[in-house]
């Protein structure tokens, strides 16, 4: 028992296409076999036409009327051949430029189908649309991930978090706080009415280095001072 093998619906058309692009193709070269050959038979009688108008034109001149009459009646009727030849000819091209049209549109059907083919092949692949947007999502979500991760990572580990403002205040308060912790060591009133005279230094090589103590004490008498003077 033969076995049958079933063909696909898309294989069918192809075979049909194909056929039918061949059938065409050899009606073409038909046509124009047949319109060479009519040019041929239009060059033929348009050598009669030519010839009986001569003939037409020398019986005139013999005064021989009758035989220019018959020279004139074939010469129509070869024109009248021509114009149907001519018709002939002008609807085989005609037959041939849309067979041939339709060829091309045939062919251009074809890549147009296997083009769609292919690409409906990759967007199969591709999960559609959906898939697309899914996967950008996700790429998006990756990146913002990453670019979080990247800023933990630059982070200052053990690092002193406060307000630049707190700490200038706080440095100002210390400030305050030693000023007056230092005035309160002075007796301002004796500081203020210091004798006016002259202090007599000691003479050279015999200067008394002061201690870090006694430094101290000295700028507190003066800045004491200066903010006494400052208050009148």
């Amino acid at each position: 028992m033969r076995q049958v093998i079933p063909l696909r619906m898309g294989a069918c058309w192809s075979d049909a296409r194909n056929k039918a692009s061949m059938a065409a193709k050899a009606a073409i070269a038909i046509n124009d076999e047949t319109i060479e050959n009519i040019r041929k038979k239009e060059e033929h009688l348009q050598r009669k036409i030519d010839a009986e108008f001569a003939n037409a034109k020398k019986f005139k001149a013999a005064g021989k009327e009758q035989e220019k009459l018959q020279c004139l009646k074939k010469k129509k009727m070869y024109e009248q051949q021509l114009t149907t030849l001519g018709t002939s000819k002008r609807n085989l091209v005609n037959q041939n430029s849309t067979m041939q049209s339709l060829i091309m549109t045939s062919k251009t059907n074809d890549a147009l189908t296997n083009g769609m083919k292919v690409m409906q092949k990759q967007v199969k692949i591709l999960g559609g649309v959906d898939k697309v947007d899914d996967l950008m999502d996700g790429l998006k979500e990756v990146h913002t991930d990453a670019q979080e991760i990247d800023n933990a990572m630059n982070r200052e580990v053990g690092g002193i978090e406060a307000d630049d403002d707190e700490l200038l205040a706080e440095f100002d308060g210390h400030m305050e706080e030693e000023l007056a912790a230092d005035l309160s060591k002075v007796d301002l009133g004796r500081a203020v009415e210091m004798p006016s005279a002259p202090i007599s230094l000691p003479a050279a090589g015999t200067k008394k280095v002061m201690t870090d103590e006694e430094r101290e004490l000295e700028a507190a008498i003066e800045l004491a001072e200066l903010e006494v003077a400052m208050a009148r």
